[in-house]
């Protein structure tokens, strides 16, 4: 009799069964916590502080998330995760304070609904992340929406996945504006148009075909390295033989006894570029040669899964009358899409934080007003797409009946940050309260002098904190970084301190945040922030961007304007679990 191969869905309840059963064996002592790690990391449950409650790792792939799945995270939300939702920087959901078998009735719940958390935390492929505007920005080459969803479903159970050296990150992005961040990830694939030369099944010659650059080891953490160009056209129907290849490598020649070396990162370090491409070039070849033609035909099943619902109908002839307040948040919050008369709206969530009642509303408002879905970003907001621009004004409205309707989305005071001491146990500091305070003290001083509003005047500014030098608020690629650590005054005394880093970003130029003296205690942060944003308005050149102006100025003149407002730096030694950058 023949064997049938389980369906993804089957596979996904069984992989639930046994994270069940090893929850009982945990319990009942018969595996240690050392071994019972694993497990439970490998269907996205990670221990908080004091061990005693648990996070649950939701993924969302491409940050797209339709309103049926929407109302089921709300239900979730609210049965088990004390009403309160958060985005993360890599798209994902998270649930807080869940007992360990809560995790196996939240994720029961979600697969029915589409919705997996199998390598969402552990030594696995993450979350597949893409850009939250892909296939209605102006700029791109192509959707990659379609092949996010592809990967995804490829490596769910692929043979490595769970089993390699450590977390192995992957994002497309459809421009080299680089909105998914691709330069951080180990697989980074942005979107081109290209001529497989040579290649008995390509096009004829000199005819242009979808395909991707690759970037490959990049990644933040303690020791931040930007993602190297290893291939600068492969055609997107090899896609899936390329990340496997990467892969691979990863799983063959990754560290996997020093846990602190063990990203993919470490291992172009230390064979170098030449000899790191040569290896993954030979490995491609291989798998190409004996899988190539099976897995482009896998990928075009993939793709045949990928699927969106309609927009809504344009209606022209409806005037666009808001007020003041309307005004400034479609200017702040809304693009324009590729396609006319339809735009994307932000919808700012203050640190990545949404309720179970927002999320359920959130859902009715995407069906009524866009195409039946949101997308996550990677500054923890939600975007709605496919939102007719006469329907702004009542969408507006609706938003801000619900608490959703905060202007200036990606501006200063949208503040990223990783949960931080309140809920992980390797931060060291209370980044989400830090993030607050920055938010209200730039808020209040704008407010204060409305003619010379500092948010308005910045635009488009970043603010990322993190905790712990792990990075998991990507403050190394921000306008303004934030790392959280312990610092001993002269006193003998330990304060929540952070060291900044300015001028990072992804996107065109790409670099990682320039180093500033100093430890900032954590009061003084938000006072310094502010001088920090006032000397760039002040003294820039016309059309300078803050990371060209911290490349002219240098770190050290404006530490030293940031010092004049606060005045207060400790020069001690750090503390704290985690080491320093």
């Amino acid at each position: 009799m023949l064997r049938t191969m389980p369906t993804r869905t089957e596979s996904f309840h069984a992989a639930i069964d046994r994270l069940e059963e090893n929850i009982g064996k945990f319990k009942r002592g018969e595996i240690s916590p050392d071994q019972f790690r694993p497990l439970r990391l490998g269907m996205g449950l990670y221990a908080q502080l004091a061990h005693v409650k648990h996070m649950q790792r939701i993924k969302i792939p491409g940050g797209r998330i339709t309103a049926e799945q929407l109302d089921v995270l709300a239900d979730v939300t609210d049965r088990w995760g004390r009403g309160l939702a958060h985005v993360t920087t890599r798209q994902c959901i998270q649930l807080h304070h869940l007992e360990l078998e809560d995790a196996v009735d939240v994720q029961r719940v979600l697969v029915p609904a589409g919705i997996s958390c199998v390598g969402a935390c552990a030594d696995a492929v993450r979350n597949v992340t893409a850009s939250h505007l892909a296939g209605v920005v102006e700029e791109e080459v192509f959707d990659v929406s379609p092949y996010a969803h592809a990967i995804t479903q490829h490596f769910y159970f692929h043979e490595q996945n769970l089993r390699l050296p450590r977390k192995f990150k992957i994002g497309l992005s459809g421009s080299d504006r680089d909105h998914a961040q691709i330069m951080i990830n180990d697989i980074g694939l942005l979107a081109t148009m290209g001529s497989a030369e040579g290649d008995a099944t390509s096009k004829a010659p000199g005819e242009l075909e979808p395909g991707f650059a690759v970037y490959v080891a990049g990644g933040l953490g303690s020791t931040p390295e930007i993602a190297h160009l290893w291939r600068e056209f492969v055609p997107a129907r090899d896609i899936l033989a390329v990340c496997e290849a990467v892969m691979a490598v990863f799983f063959r020649d990754g560290e996997r006894k020093n846990r602190k070396k063990a990203r993919l990162k470490f291992v172009i370090r230390k064979v170098g570029e030449a000899e790191f491409f040569r290896r993954l070039d030979e490995v491609l070849a291989g798998i190409q040669a004996e899988r190539g033609a099976v897995l482009s035909e896998q990928l075009g099943q993939y793709l045949g899964e990928y699927a969106e619902a309609a927009p809504p109908p344009l209606d022209p002839d409806k005037a666009l009358l808001g007020d003041a307040a309307f005004a400034r948040w479609m200017r702040t919050n809304t693009i324009p899409q590729q396609q006319r008369g339809y735009r994307v709206v932000t919808v700012k969530l203050p640190l990545g934080d949404i309720t179970g009642a927002q999320l359920r509303q959130l859902a009715a408002l995407c069906r009524a007003y866009g195409n039946g879905e949101v997308r996550a970003t990677n500054t923890q907001n939600f975007v709605l797409r496919w939102v007719p621009e006469e329907r702004l004004v009542p969408l507006h409205r609706a938003l801000g009946l619900i608490g959703l309707a905060e202007a200036d989305a990606d501006h200063i005071t949208d503040v990223v940050a990783c949960p931080g001491a309140d809920y992980c146990t390797l931060a060291v500091t209370k980044s989400m309260s830090v993030g607050a305070q920055v938010r209200e003290h730039l808020v209040a001083q704008s407010s204060r002098h409305e003619a010379d509003d500092i948010i308005r005047q910045l635009g488009a500014f970043s603010i990322k904190i993190s905790g712990c030098p792990n990075s998991c608020g990507q403050h190394h690629v921000a306008d303004i970084g934030m790392t959280g650590m312990l610092s001993k005054g002269a006193d003998g005394v330990e304060r929540a301190a952070y060291s900044f880093r300015l001028g990072g970003g992804c996107g065109p130029g790409a670099r990682i945040g320039d180093r500033m003296d100093g430890r900032i205690l954590e009061e003084d942060a938000p006072g310094l922030i502010a001088a920090i944003a006032r000397f760039y308005v002040d003294q820039r050149s016309a059309g300078e961007t803050f990371q060209e102006f911290v490349l002219r100025k240098g770190t050290q003149e404006i530490y030293k304007a940031g010092l004049a407002v606060t005045g207060n730096v400790v020069h001690g030694v750090d503390a704290g679990a985690v080491a320093a950058e």
